[in-house]
């Protein structure tokens, strides 16, 4: 069911929050919820001041931190070309 579904995403997604991890998929889900439940931060704040610096983070972070070491102890980046 859909409240079984949206019980089992909460507990993963706000663990993840308080451990003060930033994921903007995680924060387009709990900074709402917050604002519906009356906190203090309209949503062209929440776009400017933390889902975009945070956007561009989890792009950065990605590529350097997941992405450049798989490519380069898994991948054909830096082998020669025959």
């Amino acid at each position: 069911t859909m409240i079984g579904k949206m019980t089992a995403v909460w507990f993963p997604i706000s663990a993840f929050v308080a451990l003060g991890l930033d994921h903007s998929v995680a924060n387009m889900f709990i900074i709402p919820l917050g604002i519906m439940r009356g906190a203090e931060i309209t949503f062209s704040e929440m776009i400017i001041k933390n889902l975009i610096p945070v956007t561009l983070g989890n792009i950065v972070g990605g590529a350097l931190m997941c992405m450049a070491p798989f490519g380069t102890s898994l991948g054909k980046w830096f082998q020669k070309k025959e």
